[in-house]
């Protein structure tokens, strides 16, 4: 049995990767209003209908009929930034002087109403849509509308779910875990004439250690008792180990944000910049070196017992051994926006937006011959030949931020945070890519969750990552 699957408001496709990894479904209808989105779409998802079209506007008269919906209606007016007018910020030039088309923005017509729409003339024509699910900004939820939006879907009959995932811990069978953390709110639905449940925590509990119970798959616990469910990992909920008895918070399996960095794209030292960054990104870039820059001295001898430490503390016996090394780990900073300024690269990315490319990668290694005719390198860039002679150290200057290398995030790389396929195509200038990446759906998200759904449409057991 082979379900149908439409994609509505699909961007640039990450939601449409995600169900095409779902083993028994087939993407064949597609919506979007901006025509570069939907011909980079083609080009990945030439199998499918694409109508580039206003949603707000379609005759679903015309529409053919599918088994699954996804949706991901605008959501700048459900956002905590929505006071700044998206056309602004799109007319802004970026770090290539190129701003976006009025047609790449988000149209505040294109609401969840017309979920509704489609979903109601579907069961005119004589069969529901199996079931569905809504993909917005976890504010979606406290829109004034939220509650009647679904009442609506119940009254079509559809039981409904909240569910509340970042895409760092929906753990794909077939594509890359996103290193990046990004909240969102998921309303799955499912029509009861199906007759069966979907069995949603099945595919939404992370993999994670618990010290005393080993390897589990955490259950979600929110901290508010008192409301329905709501918010952000770490501020509103945390993950505990599910064994009974047992309530140790626990830290999901995450891929950290160093996986989707291409250490071989060179950066530059920043106090050689024609064009010098903002006072706010140096601020950053200054807090994150006090943060994250403290090298550590690492043993590197095989026996047990030893560990790294920060060379802020005395360093360990010396012998006659040459057994010491010296290790330090560059940082993200974050040139604006967000709740956070600078991260790990072993943690995930904080969420990438739409507007704009705003993740630059930090770093001040240099691997220095300390003879021959070859020139120090960054450790982003591979090292010279490598001989029978020990002859490359480790730089370690005084950490100034104007000494650092730094440059924006590829869209490659920021492809790869959302965890888009390696091969994935997607049109226009960099500026262009970046919007389509920071509006789309993370695959991994949609593979978990439309795999959920299929299970329960079909009756067929899968089986998580």
């Amino acid at each position: 049995m082979t379900l149908t699957v439409a994609d509505f408001m699909a961007g640039g496709g990450g939601s449409s990767q995600g169900i095409h990894n779902v083993p028994g479904v087939e993407l064949t209808l597609v919506l979007n209003h901006w025509r570069l989105a939907i011909d980079s779409h083609a080009l990945n998802f030439p199998g499918a209908l694409h109508e580039c079209c206003d949603i707000s506007q379609a005759d679903f008269r015309w529409f053919p009929r599918v088994d699954i919906l996804w949706s991901s209606p605008e959501c700048t007016h459900h956002s905590v930034a929505s006071g700044r007018k998206r056309i602004q910020l799109d007319q802004i030039p970026d770090e290539n002087g190129e701003v976006l088309p009025a047609d790449a923005a988000e149209r505040s017509r294109a609401t969840a109403w017309d979920i509704v729409r489609y979903l109601d003339r579907m069961i005119l024509r004589g069969k529901p849509v199996a079931g569905g699910i809504t993909e917005n900004v976890i504010d979606f939820q406290k829109w004034t509308l939220f509650e009647s939006w679904r009442k609506a879907l119940e009254v079509l009959g559809y039981d409904t779910e909240i569910i509340h995932l970042n895409s760092a811990h929906a753990h794909s069978r077939k594509a890359l875990w996103a290193p990046q953390s990004r909240d969102r709110v998921y309303i799955g639905y499912i029509h009861r004439s199906v007759g069966r449940k979907v069995d949603w925590q099945k595919w939404v509990r992370p993999h994670a250690t618990c010290p005393d119970h080993g390897a589990v798959r955490a259950r979600q616990d929110f901290k508010r008792k008192d409301r329905e469910p709501w918010g952000r990992y770490r501020a509103q909920y945390v993950y505990k180990c599910p064994r009974g008895g047992c309530e140790q918070v626990i830290e999901p399996v995450a891929m950290p944000a160093s996986k989707a960095i291409d250490w071989t794209i060179p950066a530059q030292r920043i106090g050689d910049r024609k064009k010098p960054l903002a006072e706010k990104t140096m601020a950053r870039i200054r807090n994150g070196l006090e943060r994250y820059s403290r090298h550590l001295v690492v043993p590197v001898e095989g026996r047990e017992g030893k560990q790294a430490k920060s060379l802020d503390e005395p360093s360990r016996t010396m012998t006659t051994r040459r057994e010491t090394g010296v290790a330090f780990r560059p940082f993200i900073a974050e040139l604006r926006g967000g709740a956070s300024k600078h991260r790990s690269t072993t943690d995930p990315l904080c969420t990438v937006t739409a507007s704009g490319n705003h993740h630059g990668l930090v770093s001040e290694d240099l691997a220095v011959p300390y003879y021959g005719a070859s020139k120090a390198r960054p450790l982003s860039q591979p090292l010279g030949t490598l001989t029978t002679v020990d002859r490359y150290g480790l730089l370690k200057a005084q950490i100034e931020a104007e000494d650092c290398t730094f440059r924006m995030l590829e869209p490659e790389e920021i492809g790869t945070a959302m965890s888009f396929w390696e091969d994935f195509q997607l049109l226009g200038t960099k500026r262009e890519r970046v919007r389509m990446l920071g509006n789309a759906v993370t695959p991994n998200s949609a593979e978990v969750l439309v795999s959920a759904l299929t299970e329960a449409i079909t009756g067929e057991d899968l089986e998580p990552a």
